[in-house]
């Protein structure tokens, strides 16, 4: 196996999908995709298998091969992990705010700024990952930041999606500055107040984006 090839083509597959640069439900030919990065059919089909156990792909045999759909319970309950773990980073950190912890947020936020001015939606949402990153690792948690990451494919092109509505990144920025400022205060009840709204939106917005790109969804019947 090609180890190379393989992490490589993973690695841009990951971020194409949960960019929604490939829809949910877009066809993933083999043969188109090993022209496109020029590999083998082997390091491709690793690379789809992994994105198959991160749930990321769905591989029916004998027939096609596609990105999975947003299963938005599956985000509902990723959202109460995140929200749960995330809260108590931010009441944490205001209690006593890490030397460089804020400069490195505000740094960070005049950087989405720029990118949302410049209209650069993927910058932004890498920079968005790279804020929560921070505050994870400024309080020593950085393992559940794994977990949690690991866990957010459908939240993450829940809010990809969102974020293709204009008001969605100005929110965003101003959520930001509002966690940054209640740590600035040292005030743990406020900086955890800001995040559990922050991260809220996308999740209460789920069945309006539902509604309005059902191809997008997984379906449940009864």
């Amino acid at each position: 196996m090609n180890l190379s090839a393989t992490t490589g083509i993973l690695e841009d597959l990951r971020v194409r999908i949960l960019s929604l640069d490939l829809p949910p439900g877009a066809p993933l030919s083999r043969a188109d995709l090993a022209e496109t990065y020029g590999i083998s059919s082997t390091p491709l089909r690793d690379a789809l298998l992994r994105l198959r156990d991160e749930g990321l792909v769905d591989i029916h045999p004998h027939a096609r091969t596609s990105v999975s759909l947003i299963d938005l319970p599956h985000a509902r309950q990723t959202h109460f992990l995140r929200s749960a773990v995330e809260v108590e980073v931010a009441g944490t950190l205001a209690k006593a705010p890490p030397a460089g912890l804020t400069d490195e947020l505000v740094q960070l936020i005049d950087m989405q700024d720029s990118e949302a001015r410049r209209g650069n939606l993927g910058g932004f949402a890498h920079l968005d990952l790279a804020f929560h990153a921070a505050l994870f690792r400024h309080a020593g948690v950085e393992q559940v930041h794994r977990v949690v990451r690991r866990e957010s494919i459908h939240i993450d092109r829940l809010r990809a999606l969102h974020l293709m509505q204009p008001e969605k990144a100005r929110q965003i920025l101003l959520d930001h500055r509002r966690i940054v400022g209640a740590i600035l205060e040292v005030d743990p009840a406020a900086a955890a107040g800001a995040m559990r709204q922050h991260l809220s939106q996308s999740i209460l917005s789920g069945e309006r984006l539902t509604s309005d790109n059902p191809g997008y969804f997984k379906t449940y019947r009864d």
